[in-house]
C-alpha cells in the first residue's frame, strides 16, 4: 500500500534531499543538498521530533562546481518510528512529506519546472529556414543541474543556460516547446507551461532602395526607401492579405562614432509616406507611428500577397523628415517586417521579415595599401612609395617606430627623417588617406640607415621593398653586397641587399608580402650547423634547424656544393587548387580559414639542377596566419597530398597564427572542416565536440553521413582514439595473440601498447571486439594524459567522491579520482559513475577531446 502524507512546505527552497528510512530495521540513508555549510535534519512523528544524529548524517562537503554543501545520510537511528515529514534546517527550514511503502518511508522534493518568459524567431535567408529562440526564468530551487527542451515531447536540447536557440526550423511551421529541469539528484521535474508559435518567414523579394547615397543625405520627395513582396501561397487556403508594415533602422559605428538615422519628428506624418504597386496604383498610409528611427505604418486597404509594392516618400513630403548617418559605412542596417492576417481562421498569424546588414553610406572604401615602399640613408632614412591611383585620393600617413610623423596627409610619395643612428633597425609605416578620411592598410619595412662612411640616398636601398615586414635583419659588417636573391609571384628575380648574421643560433631573413622563394648562397658563413635559418614574411614563417640544412648540403658532392644556392620555397596555394585536392564528401564543408602554401627546399646547382630534400632529420616549424572569424574548434593545419587526401597535423593557436611542427616538406593550408552527420544534430550535448575530433581526425563516422553517438565503443576503437589524438605510431607489430595483423586498428593498439597506456587482458589477449566499461575508458584516459603531459597521476582523495564509489574496481580508483579533479568526469543519476556500464561513442569522443 501506498500512502502519502502530506504537510505545509515553505516557499524558499534552501535545501533539496532524497532520504529513505526503514522503520523496522532503523536505517536511513540518502542525500541533502544545501546552499549553507550547516545542515540538521529531524524526523517528525506527530509533532514529536527525533533528531537524526550528526554521526548520522555524515560530514558535510563542499562542491566547488555548484558552490552547494551536501551530506551523505547514512547510519541507524531508533526502529519503529513513523515520521510524517523529515525536516531540513540550513539557513531556512524546509518540511518533506514522507510517501510511505510498507515500512520504508521516502522523503524527496521534486524539481520544479522553469516558466517560458519569452520566444521569437528570425530567420537564416542563406539556409531558408529559420532560428527560434526561447528563454525561461530559473525555478526557485538549488541543485539545478541543467535543463531539458522538448518539441512535441520529444527531447531536442539540453543545456546549462535558461535559454536555447533551436536552429533551422521550417518558415511559418508550428513549434511548440516545453522546458524541464533535471537536479543534482538526476530528477527532472514537470513540463513547464507549453508555448506554442509559428516560426517566421522570409520575404520573397525585398531590398532597401537607398544603399549608395552620400553621408548625411536627406531623402527628399519620391525617393524609394524599400521595395518588397511577400508571397504568392495559400496557407490551409485561408483568404490573407495584410494592411501593416513595420521599418525600422540600425546605427554604425565610423571612426570610432556612432551614427544614427536622424528623424525630425515635427516633420514627419503619414501623408509624408506612400506605397507604390507594380501595377502603378498608390496606397496612402492611413496611419504612421514613428519612435527614433522606428516606423510602424498602416495603409488603408487590402494589400496582397504576390504584388510587388514599393515604399517612398510621398511628392507632399518637405526633404527634411529623414536624414541618413553622417558616416561613411558599409554595415548600415534596416529591417522590414509584416504582420499577416487570415480572415477566416482564428490561429498563430504568419509574419514575414527582411533585414540587411551591408547598406552603403557615403563612401566607405579605403585606398590601396602603398607598394613598392623601400627606404635607405646614412644617419637618416630617405622613404619612397609608388604613387596610388585612387581619384579621391588625400594623401600619405608616415610613421616611425609607431609614432606618426605626418600629422596631415602629405601628398608627395617621399619622405625623409633624419637624425637616426647607423646599424640600428626601424620600423616605417605607410597609408594612404582618402579625402573622407578612409584609411589604407599599412604599408611597412624594417630599415637599417648604413654605417658611417657608406653611401645614402633612394638609390642604395638599406632593406626590401613591396610593403613586406616580419623580423627586421641585423647587419653585422659594413658591406651591403647583395648575396641573397628573391623570386616573386611573377617569377622575377630581385636582389635582397640583407647580409646575415647569426644571433642566439638563428640567422632571420624576412622577405616581402609577393616573394614566393628565397635564394642563399651555400657558401654564406652562418648557414651551418649550428644556425637555424628563419625566413618571415607577413602571413608565414619558417625554422629550419642548421642539421636539415646540413643534411641538404650532403645530397650533393663537394664540387657542386661551391657555387650551389640553397632555394627556400613558399607557393601560395589557391582556393580552386585546394578545392581540387580536397574533394566533397556527403555533409562536409571545407573552407580555406587562412594562408596555404607549397613548400619547398632543395638546393640549385650552377648547371640548373635542383636537388629536392622532403623528408627531414630534425623538425621544421611553420606558422601560418588563420583568418580572423574562424572557428578555432574545427581550424587546423592539414598536409595536402598529391592524391587529394587529407592528414590532420594540428597546430597551437595564438595570436592570429597557428604553429605547427612538420617532419616534411609539400603542401600545407590552414582548413575549417566542419563535417555534420544525420543522427547528431547540432542541438546534440556531444555535437560540437564531435565536429571537433573528426576536424581533427581522431574519429570518424560508422558511415559518411552516420556517427551512431549512443553505440558502444569497443576496446580497440578507444584505443585507436588515443593512438589519433596523440599522434602515436607503432614501431613493431602487436603482440596479443588476438590482434591480427591484418585488422584496421592492429598498428594502433601496438602503438597505445608500446607508450604503456593500454594492457591486455592478459599476456596474449587484449580482447580488441569487447565493448569497454567507463571505468576502463577512464584508465586508459588517465594513462594518455600522464603519457603526453610526462607528469604523475595526481589521485589523493576527492572532494566529491562518486556515489557508487565502491562498485568501482580498486585498479581503477586512483585514476576515476584524478580524473574528477581535472574536471574530466562529472558524476551522473546523482553524481555516480557507473563504473561497469558500456560507454557509448559520444561518451568517449567527450572524453578524448580533453587530452
Amino acid at each position: 500500500m501506498l500512502l502519502t502524507l502530506t504537510a505545509p512546505v515553505l516557499t524558499y527552497a534552501a535545501s533539496m534531499l532524497k532520504v529513505y528510512y526503514n522503520a523496522t530495521t532503523g536505517e536511513i540513508s540518502g542525500v541533502i543538498y544545501s546552499d549553507q555549510k550547516d545542515i540538521d535534519l529531524v524526523l517528525d512523528q506527530g509533532g514529536e521530533k527525533y533528531q537524526v544524529p550528526s554521526s548520522v548524517l555524515g560530514e558535510v562537503y563542499h562542491s566547488e562546481s555548484n558552490n552547494l554543501y551536501w551530506a551523505d545520510v547514512k547510519g541507524t537511528i531508533a526502529p519503529g518510528l513513523q515520521p510524517g515529514n523529515a525536516i531540513v534546517t540550513a539557513g531556512d527550514t524546509k518540511d518533506f512529506a514522507a510517501s510511505v511503502t510498507g515500512d520504508v518511508y521516502s522523503f524527496a522534493d521534486e524539481p520544479l519546472p522553469p516558466i517560458i518568459q519569452s520566444w521569437g524567431s528570425w530567420i537564416n535567408i542563406d539556409k531558408s529556414s529559420a532560428d527560434v529562440h526561447i528563454s525561461w526564468e530559473k525555478p526557485n530551487s538549488i541543485g539545478i543541474l541543467f535543463y531539458n527542451v522538448y518539441s512535441k515531447d520529444k527531447l531536442i536540447a539540453t543545456t546549462k543556460e535558461t535559454y536555447v536557440t533551436i536552429p533551422d526550423l521550417p518558415y511559418h511551421s508550428m513549434q511548440e516547446f516545453k522546458v524541464t529541469t533535471v537536479d543534482l539528484l538526476g530528477r527532472e521535474s514537470a513540463y513547464s507551461t507549453p508555448r506554442t508559435l509559428r516560426v517566421s518567414g522570409a520575404m520573397n523579394e525585398a531590398e532597401f532602395l537607398f544603399s549608395g547615397k552620400e553621408a548625411g543625405y536627406a531623402l527628399q520627395p519620391s525617393d524609394e526607401i524599400a521595395t518588397l513582396k511577400l508571397s504568392g501561397d495559400s496557407q490551409n487556403g485561408t483568404t490573407k492579405g495584410w494592411n501593416s508594415l513595420q521599418l525600422s533602422f540600425g546605427g554604425v559605428y565610423s571612426e570610432g562614432k556612432f551614427s544614427q538615422l536622424t528623424v525630425d519628428k515635427n516633420e514627419v506624418n503619414a501623408s509624408d509616406f506612400e506605397l507604390v504597386a507594380d501595377d502603378g496604383a498608390i496606397i496612402s498610409v492611413n496611419y504612421l507611428h514613428n519612435f527614433d528611427g522606428y516606423f510602424f505604418f498602416i495603409f488603408d486597404e487590402e494589400l496582397k500577397m504576390d504584388k510587388q509594392y514599393t515604399l517612398r516618400l510621398s511628392s507632399s513630403a518637405s526633404g527634411k523628415e529623414i536624414k541618413l548617418p553622417d558616416a561613411n559605412s558599409r554595415k548600415f542596417s534596416a529591417y522590414l517586417y509584416v504582420d499577416v492576417y487570415n480572415k477566416n481562421v482564428n490561429e498563430y498569424s504568419y509574419d514575414y521579415r527582411y533585414s540587411a546588414n551591408n547598406i552603403v553610406i557615403g563612401d566607405p572604401y579605403a585606398p590601396a595599401k602603398p607598394t613598392e615602399l623601400k627606404a635607405s640613408g646614412d644617419g637618416g632614412l630617405y622613404v619612397t612609395w609608388e604613387s596610388n591611383k585612387e581619384a579621391d585620393l588625400d594623401g600619405y600617413l608616415v610613421w616611425l617606430d609607431g609614432k606618426l610623423l605626418t600629422e596631415k596627409p602629405i601628398h608627395q610619395t617621399s619622405y625623409k627623417i633624419e637624425g637616426l643612428t647607423n646599424g640600428t633597425t626601424y620600423h616605417v609605416n605607410v597609408a594612404a588617406v582618402d579625402k573622407v578620411g578612409n584609411r589604407s592598410l599599412q604599408a611597412y619595412i624594417f630599415p637599417v640607415p648604413l654605417a658611417s662612411g657608406n653611401p645614402s640616398g633612394p638609390s642604395n636601398p638599406g632593406s626590401p621593398g613591396g610593403g613586406g615586414g616580419g623580423t627586421p635583419t641585423v647587419t653585422d659588417t659594413t658591406t651591403t653586397a647583395p648575396v641573397l636573391s628573391v623570386v616573386d609571384k611573377a617569377g622575377v628575380t630581385k636582389p635582397l641587399n640583407t647580409v646575415l648574421k647569426s644571433e642566439n643560433n638563428k640567422v632571420t631573413v624576412s622577405v616581402a608580402t609577393d616573394v614566393k622563394q628565397l635564394l642563399l648562397p651555400v657558401a654564406t658563413a652562418v648557414i651551418n650547423k649550428d644556425n637555424a635559418l628563419i625566413v618571415t614574411k607577413d602571413d608565414v614563417s619558417l625554422q629550419i634547424p642548421g642539421s636539415v640544412l646540413e643534411q641538404l648540403k650532403g645530397s650533393i658532392s663537394a664540387e657542386q656544393l661551391k657555387n650551389a644556392r640553397i632555394s627556400v620555397g613558399f607557393t601560395p596555394i589557391s582556393a580552386e587548387d585546394i578545392a581540387k585536392i580536397t574533394g566533397k564528401s556527403a555533409n562536409t564543408v571545407i573552407t580555406v580559414a587562412g594562408v596555404a602554401y607549397d613548400f619547398t627546399l632543395s638546393l640549385l646547382t650552377t648547371d640548373g639542377k635542383e636537388t629536392k630534400l622532403t623528408q627531414f632529420n630534425a623538425p621544421i616549424t611553420l606558422k601560418l596566419k588563420v583568418n580572423e572569424g574562424s572557428n578555432s574548434k574545427l581550424t587546423g593545419v592539414y598536409y595536402l597530398s598529391e592524391q587529394g587526401e587529407l592528414q590532420y597535423i594540428g597546430g597551437q593557436l595564438d595570436n592570429g597564427y597557428i604553429t605547427v611542427v612538420i617532419s616534411h616538406f609539400s603542401k600545407y593550408a590552414v582548413l575549417q572542416y566542419d563535417k555534420s552527420f544525420s543522427d547528431v544534430p547540432s542541438t546534440h550535448w556531444a555535437s560540437q565536440v564531435i565536429k571537433s575530433m573528426v576536424a581533427q581526425q581522431v574519429v570518424t563516422g560508422t558511415s559518411d553521413t552516420t556517427f551512431s553517438p549512443n553505440q558502444q565503443v569497443t576496446r580497440a576503437e578507444f584505443a585507436a582514439f588515443i593512438a589519433r589524438k596523440l599522434n602515436l605510431k607503432a614501431t613493431g607489430a602487436s603482440r596479443f595473440a588476438d590482434v591480427a595483423s591484418s585488422k584496421w586498428y592492429a598498428d594502433e593498439v601496438a602503438a597505445v601498447t608500446e607508450a604503456g597506456i593500454v594492457s591486455g587482458q592478459s599476456e596474449a589477449k587484449f580482447a580488441p571486439e569487447r565493448t569497454i566499461s567507463r571505468q576502463e575508458m577512464v584508465v586508459m584516459l588517465m594513462k594518455a594524459y600522464v603519457y603526453k603531459n610526462n607528469t604523475t597521476l595526481n589521485a589523493g582523495e576527492s572532494d566529491r567522491p562518486f556515489a557508487d564509489g565502491s562498485d568501482i574496481a580498486e585498479w581503477a580508483k586512483p585514476y576515476a579520482t584524478a580524473a574528477q579533479k581535472l574536471g574530466f568526469l562529472q558524476g551522473s543519476n546523482g553524481n555516480k559513475l557507473e563504473p561497469h556500464k558500456n560507454a557509448t561513442r559520444a561518451e568517449a569522443v567527450q572524453l578524448i577531446s580533453k587530452l
